[in-house]
C-alpha cells in the first residue's frame, strides 16, 4: 500500500539578526507615506484642472444697473472668421471671471457682456485721425454678429453684440481671452417655451404670471422665453419671429378680458387652421385651461376659435390663448393682483407646459 504523503505547513525561515535591522521602520510607516504621496498628487492635479479648466461666466441682469445709453456707443470693428457661432473677446490684464457678466436682451436680438475694468480705452480705441486701433480685440463670424460697440460707465466697458437672430450663449474664460459660443435653444434646453403677455392691465397680472412660471420651469431645463410688445413696437422682434427663431414647441399668448361686472371665470382660444395629430392647438388650449382653472380654484368657461386678427394665426405651432380673467369684474380683478392667486395661476402653467412636452416628446 502506498503511504499517504502528510503535507506539512511551510515554515519560512526569519534570520533574526535581518530582523533586529528592519524592526525599526514598522510596516504601517511605509502605508501612511504611500497614502500621504497618493493624496498629494490627487490634490495637486485638481488643482493643475480648476486653473486650467474653462471658467464657465454666469448671467446676470446687467441693463438693469446700467441702462444703455446708444448716444456714447463707440463702433468696433469684428475681424477674423473663426468657426462659426463663435466670438473670441480679448479682455484687459488682470480680468477674472468674476469681473464679467451678461445678459441676453433676446426680444431685442442684443447681447450684453459688461467688463469690470478701470480701463476706459481698452476697447474702441482711435488714432487722431480717426482710424481704430483695436483690430484683434474682437474676433467673430460677421454672419451672426450684425454690429458690435462699446459704452464705458463708472464700472468698466459694456460690450454691446447685436445678433442676426436669437440664441444662447456660452461663456468661457481662458486666460485673457473669453470665448462667447452662440447655441440653438433647442440644443440647451429639453423644451422651449414662448410666453405672450397681451398687456400690462390688472397690475402687469400677465407678465407677472408668465416670469413666475418661468421660474418654476428652470428647475426641469424647460426655456420660456417672455416676449416684450414695447420693445416690439420699437422695432424688436414679433411673437412668430421669436417662436421661429428659438424653434419653441408651444405658444401661451395671455391676458384678460372686458366682459362686464358679475362675470369672472377663465376662458381659451386656439387657430382652427393649425392642425398636427397627437397634440395640436386644441389639445393644448384645453389642457393649459383645465390645468389653470383646476390650480387657481377658478371657473372654466370655454375653448373657443380665436378671432380673426389674433396673433395665434401666425404662430406655426400649438399655440393658445388664455384669459386668465375679467378685469372688468371687482372682485375677480382683486384677485388677480393677488400674489398668492399669481403663483397658483402659475403653477397650473408650469403643469400644462410639462403635460404638453411629455405629450409631444411621445
Amino acid at each position: 500500500m502506498r503511504e499517504r504523503m502528510r503535507y506539512m505547513p511551510l515554515v519560512k525561515y526569519e534570520d533574526p539578526q535581518a530582523n533586529e535591522e528592519t524592526s525599526a521602520i514598522p510596516a504601517p510607516f511605509f502605508t501612511a507615506v504611500f497614502w500621504g504621496l497618493f493624496f498629494a498628487a490627487s490634490i495637486s492635479i485638481c488643482i493643475f484642472y480648476l486653473m486650467t479648466r474653462p471658467v464657465v461666466i454666469t448671467s446676470a441682469g446687467v441693463s438693469e444697473e446700467a441702462p444703455l445709453d446708444m448716444d456714447r456707443m463707440i463702433p468696433l470693428s469684428l475681424s477674423g472668421l473663426p468657426s462659426a457661432g463663435i466670438v473670441n473677446i480679448t479682455v484687459p490684464e488682470g480680468t477674472g471671471a468674476l469681473d464679467i457678466v451678461t445678459e441676453n436682451l433676446y426680444n431685442e436680438r442684443r447681447f450684453l457682456v459688461h467688463i469690470n475694468t478701470e480701463s476706459d480705452s481698452f476697447y474702441g480705441l482711435m488714432t487722431a485721425s480717426g482710424v481704430p486701433l483695436d483690430a484683434g480685440m474682437i474676433s467673430g463670424n460677421e454672419s451672426y454678429v450684425e454690429n458690435v460697440g462699446v459704452v464705458y460707465d463708472r464700472s468698466g466697458a459694456l460690450l454691446v453684440f447685436d445678433m442676426q437672430k436669437v440664441s444662447e450663449y456660452v461663456l468661457t474664460m481662458e486666460e485673457n481671452k473669453v470665448i462667447m459660443e452662440a447655441v440653438s435653444p433647442g440644443d440647451m434646453y429639453d423644451f422651449v417655451v414662448v410666453a405672450d403677455p397681451e398687456s400690462d392691465e390688472a397690475a402687469g397680472v400677465s407678465r407677472d404670471v408668465s416670469e413666475r412660471c418661468a421660474l418654476l420651469a428652470r428647475d426641469r431645463n424647460i426655456k420660456v422665453y417672455i416676449t416684450d410688445r414695447e420693445k416690439e413696437a420699437e422695432g424688436g422682434i414679433t411673437p412668430a419671429e421669436l417662436m421661429n427663431e428659438t424653434d419653441a414647441d408651444i405658444y401661451i399668448g395671455l391676458g384678460v378680458s372686458h366682459d362686464g361686472p358679475g362675470h369672472h371665470g377663465m376662458s381659451a382660444f386656439y387657430d382652427p387652421l393649425y392642425y398636427i395629430p397627437g397634440f395640436g392647438s386644441v389639445d393644448l388650449s384645453d389642457c393649459v385651461l383645465k390645468n389653470a382653472v383646476i390650480s387657481s380654484s377658478n371657473k372654466a368657461l370655454a375653448v373657443s376659435q380665436a378671432p380673426s386678427g389674433s396673433t395665434l394665426y401666425s404662430i406655426n405651432a400649438p399655440a393658445t390663448f388664455l384669459i386668465l380673467g375679467n378685469a372688468d369684474d371687482s372682485r375677480e380683478n382683486d384677485l388677480l393682483r393677488e400674489d398668492a392667486y399669481r403663483d397658483r395661476i402659475a403653477k397650473g402653467l408650469f403643469d400644462a407646459i410639462t403635460y404638453a412636452e411629455t405629450a409631444m416628446n411621445n
